[in-house]
C-alpha cells in the first residue's frame, strides 16, 4: 500500500509499505481522510516531547485523525461489519491497569496504538472504532478525534450557564472549544488570534469579541467585555508560551485557566503564587480525550464543522500538507489517500 513514511527528522516521503492485516481482535480500515494534527509537524521535525530517541530513529507512519470504511475484521470481531463507515481513536486502553480501573484511561500503562493513518489502510482495536451516522460525511467524521479533545477540554474547564470565556488561538481546537463553550451556556466569549481569516471565522461561530494579540491589549479588551472583572474560564489553545502565561491575567476571581495545547517539553511558565492565592485561581491542563468519543460522536451533527476544513490534499502531496501548515493560515487540513 502507499503510505507517508518518516525516516529521520524532517524526512517524509510516499513509499510502498506492507499492507497491514487485522489480528483476531482488530479491524482494518480503508482510510478515507486523515486530519493533520498540530503534533504531526512536531513529530516530523523531532520536537514532540513524547517521542523518544529510539522512536524518532525508526521508520514510521503517523496520522491519527482518521475516518474510513471497514475493509476487514479479525475473527473475534462480532459487531462491526465490512463496509461500515467509521471514525477512529488512535489509541485504546488496556482496561486492566491501575489507571484504567480508576477512571483515568488516558494514563493507561499498556495502551494499544493504531497504525498510522497517512496511508491507504490502518489497523485499530475494536474499542477504538466508531460507526458514523448516515448523515455524517467521511470528511466530517475525520474531525471526531479533535472534537473529542474539545469535549474533554470543556468538561474540565468549569464552564457554567451565563459564564464568560476567553479562548487564545482560533485553530481547530480553539474554535471547537468556542462552539462547545457556547453550547454549554457561556454568555460572552472572546477569541484571541493573530490571523485575520481565523478571527473572522471565530466571529461567525459566535465569538462576541475577536482580538489581534499582536496589535491589541487583550487584558484591557477582556475587562471591558466582562464589566471589569475578567473571565470565568480562560482556554489557551494556541501553544504559545506567552499566551499560556497571559491566560492567568485574563481570569476573574475563582476563575479556571485551562492549558489545552501542547508546549515544548522543557518549557516553563513563571507563576506568582501570591497572585494565585489572592484570586483563588485554578490551572488545569488536558492530555488526550478520555471517555469523550461517544459524546463527540453525538455532537458531530450539532456543530459547525465544515467551515473548519480549509484544505483537502492528496496523500501523494504529503509534503505540501506540512508546507501549508507552516503558513499558519490553515485550520484543518485533511489528507486523502
Amino acid at each position: 500500500m502507499r503510505a507517508a513514511v518518516i525516516r529521520g527528522a524532517g524526512n517524509i516521503n510516499i513509499e510502498e509499505w506492507p499492507e497491514p492485516e487485522p489480528g483476531p481482535d482488530e479491524i482494518k480500515v480503508k482510510v478515507a481522510y486523515c486530519g493533520l494534527c498540530g503534533t504531526d509537524p512536531e513529530i516530523l521535525e523531532g520536537r514532540f516531547g513524547l517521542i523518544t530517541t529510539k522512536m524518532s530513529d525508526e521508520p514510521r507512519i503517523i496520522g491519527h485523525e482518521a475516518s474510513g470504511t471497514i475493509a476487514a475484521v479479525g475473527k473475534n470481531i462480532k459487531i462491526y461489519e465490512v463496509g461500515k463507515r467509521v471514525a477512529c481513536n488512535f489509541r485504546s486502553p488496556c482496561g486492566a491497569c491501575y489507571y484504567c480501573r480508576n477512571k483515568m484511561e488516558h494514563f493507561c500503562r499498556r495502551p494499544h496504538h493504531s497504525s498510522g493513518a497517512y496511508a491507504e489502510y490502518a489497523i485499530y482495536r475494536e474499542p477504538a472504532v466508531y460507526v458514523l451516522p448516515d448523515d455524517i460525511s467521511l470528511e466530517i467524521g475525520a474531525l471526531l478525534e479533535p472534537v473529542s479533545v474539545a469535549v474533554h477540554a470543556v468538561d474540565v474547564a468549569n464552564i457554567r450557564p451565563g459564564g464568560t470565556v476567553a479562548i487564545s488561538g482560533a485553530g481547530t481546537i480553539g474554535l471547537l472549544c468556542l462552539e462547545l463553550a457556547l453550547k454549554s451556556g457561556a454568555s460572552r466569549a472572546l477569541v484571541s488570534e493573530p490571523v485575520a481569516g481565523k478571527r473572522q471565522l471565530a466571529r461567525k461561530l459566535g465569538a462576541d469579541v475577536v482580538v489581534d494579540p499582536l496589535k491589541e491589549d487583550i487584558v484591557e479588551i477582556g475587562k471591558k467585555l466582562t464589566d471589569g472583572r475578567g473571565f470565568d474560564t480562560v482556554i489557551e489553545a494556541s501553544g504559545n508560551l506567552d499566551a499560556a502565561k497571559q491566560a492567568i491575567s485574563l481570569a476573574d476571581n475563582c476563575g479556571t485557566i485551562l492549558w489545552a495545547a501542547v508546549y515544548p517539553r522543557d518549557a516553563e511558565v513563571s507563576i506568582r503564587p501570591f497572585y494565585m492565592y489572592t484570586k483563588e485561581l485554578t490551572i488545569r491542563a488536558i492530555f488526550t480525550s478520555p471517555y469523550s468519543f461517544p459524546k463527540a460522536l453525538n455532537l458531530l451533527p450539532k456543530l459547525e464543522l465544515q467551515p473548519l476544513i480549509t484544505h483537502i490534499i492528496p496523500l501523494d502531496e504529503i509534503k505540501k500538507v506540512f508546507e501549508i501548515h507552516k503558513t499558519g493560515k490553515s485550520i484543518k487540513i485533511l489528507v486523502k489517500p
